[in-house]
């Protein structure tokens, strides 16, 4: 009797130990997993901006997805802008769409959900180049735990991991 307290005794400890551990390492799991879906975002960009080159720098690009729809290869098309990244039209903008839940959609195919976490998307730093004509603008996507990357269309930068302070 005694030996099996022990057992449960150390194996309650050894439990609680890991739970602990877990715990205080959590934050940094939820960072560098998050920096893995910004580095995946990034290659997407980058992907279907050098698609847009192959395809001679067409308004769509087409992007043949490996996965099916009822047994149907399942085609993608995104948008770009006229540099070739990944945007929407200012008319979407305007007509109140969050443009960077739409890009995240096309880039990525995949829900807004981090470890059970949502990911908000933000347009923010919205400015208008009078000299280029064009509306200047960046999307920021974080977590309700301060961690966030921004993605910006004009120039297909997408940041690396960032706290809010």
């Amino acid at each position: 009797m005694a030996e099996n307290l022990i057992i449960m005794v150390m194996l309650g400890l050894l439990m609680a130990s890991f739970i602990y551990y877990f715990f205080k390492q959590e934050a940094h799991f939820t960072k560098v997993g998050f920096d893995a879906v910004a580095n995946s975002f990034s290659a997407r960009i980058t992907g279907i901006h050098a698609q847009w080159f192959m395809d001679k720098q067409p308004r769509w690009v087409i992007i043949k997805e490996t996965t099916t729809i009822n047994g149907n290869p399942e085609n993608i098309r995104v948008a770009v802008n006229s540099a070739g990244w990944v945007d929407i039209s200012t008319e979407e903008y305007l007509n109140g769409e969050n443009g960077c839940q739409l890009i995240w959609q096309q880039v990525l195919a995949t829900p807004m959900v981090y470890m059970k976490q949502p990911i908000s998307a933000v347009l923010v730093n919205v400015s208008y180049d009078n000299e280029r004509q064009q509306q200047s603008h960046s999307c920021q996507y974080s977590l309700p735990s301060g961690e966030y990357f921004e993605y910006q269309p004009s120039n297909g930068k997408v940041s690396k991991i960032k706290e809010h302070k």
